[in-house]
């Protein structure tokens, strides 16, 4: 185990730099949840590469599939009806095997190679997914193409805190129209978010972020804030503007998280 790639250097409280810490994760968690609110996923694709970048990689990954899971608990709640249940436990079960490898590869990096990886992971994935349905012709459910998806997205999610880009391919290949795939992934993110957080646990006590109980409040309060814009911006942005804006802000994190790996490794 490489420790700097799990511990923090400090608790996150209101003090010098760390207030410039503290406000890139209300922002972005924020910012993430009204997104998700609008377009039915991209809390982690926004939030993830940011908090990665002002916390240590691991515990990062971690206070994303936290604040992941209780916004996709938060829309669940909203849209449960409009779930197709076969879908969603296929994906599951595809993401739960996924989970545990993911989190054991994350565990044996070393921060800087983590922080390369993360990023690769989220700019790759976000370039291979806009160009799917040119590429490819569409593909029919099946539990083995669902499982296989699913697979991908509980690696991801467990190593780079998002497995978004993995069911959202799966939309776009098996054309699932809109309503029911924003409704049908949120079971998926709360079970992966959940299991991706018990697996990093088990690897390393250390994983859990450090921040202060005012700082949980804060990201919390930030995060129930941004669901509650995401309602009246639903009916009034456009759900193609919100994911183009999704999309921008996750791949300039996914660079950010890049070039820091790369300054890290140049020393």
């Amino acid at each position: 185990m490489w420790p700097s790639a799990v511990r923090q250097r400090a608790t996150l409280g209101y003090s010098g730099q760390m207030t410039l810490a503290i406000f890139v994760i209300c922002t972005t968690a924020f910012v993430g949840a009204l997104l998700q609110r609008m377009a039915g996923m991209g809390f982690a694709l926004v939030s993830g590469p940011f908090i990665v970048l002002v916390l240590a990689p691991i515990p990062g990954v971690v206070l994303v599939n936290i604040l992941g899971a209780v916004s996709s608990v938060i829309v669940f709640a909203r849209t449960w009806r409009n779930v197709h249940w076969k879908q969603a436990g296929v994906l599951i079960a595809g993401a739960l095997a996924g989970t545990f490898p993911g989190a054991l590869l994350a565990s044996s990096m070393p921060t800087a190679w983590l922080n390369v990886f993360i990023g690769v992971l989220i700019v790759g994935s976000l370039a291979t997914s806009l160009y799917l349905s040119r590429i490819f012709d569409p593909i029919k459910f099946c539990s083995r193409n669902a499982f296989l998806f699913g697979l991908g997205s509980g690696v991801m999610n467990a190593s780079a805190g998002m497995g978004g880009p993995f069911l959202s391919s799966y939309a776009v290949l098996s054309r699932w129209q809109q309503v029911a795939f924003a409704a049908s992934i949120q079971p998926v993110f709360i079970t992966i978010g959940a299991a991706s957080v018990a697996s990093k646990l088990v690897l390393e006590e250390a994983a859990w972020p450090q921040m202060a109980p005012e700082v949980w409040v804060a990201v919390a309060v930030s995060l129930l804030a941004g669901q509650v814009a995401g309602d009246f911006g639903a009916r009034k942005v456009p759900v193609q503007l919100s994911r183009v804006v999704m999309l921008s802000l996750a791949m300039l994190g996914g660079i950010l998280t890049i070039i820091k790996g790369v300054s890290e490794l140049a020393g």
